[in-house]
């Protein structure tokens, strides 16, 4: 028996490195109120432009940017668009980029 539990210990010690993280993201400053805001994405948030997924992604670009103290009157995200990170058959994942500005 305790070697069962010893087991199972080890087994639950062994995966507790590989946690995935829902949200990793990245914020730039730039000159003149700028900015550049970089999601990872995976297949829990995908890279659809609609939907939850990017509803969730608008809501954490708004909470870093007040976080940062940048765009106390609002911004505008003049663009958005997706990079491939993972090449291959079971490629899934890549960073979705906004770039905009503060008002």
């Amino acid at each position: 028996m305790r070697a069962m539990i010893f087991a199972a210990l080890v087994c639950l010690a062994g995966c507790a490195g590989f946690t995935d993280r829902t949200r990793v993201d990245s914020m730039t400053r730039l000159p003149d109120g700028r900015f550049v805001y970089r999601v990872h994405t995976n297949t829990v948030m995908t890279e659809n432009d609609d939907g939850a997924a990017e509803r969730i992604r608008r809501e954490w670009l708004a909470g870093t940017l007040g976080f940062n103290g940048m765009c106390p009157n609002g911004y505008v995200i003049d663009s958005r668009r997706f990079v491939v990170d993972a090449v291959g058959p079971f490629g899934n994942g890549g960073n979705i980029v906004y770039a905009g500005h503060c008002l």
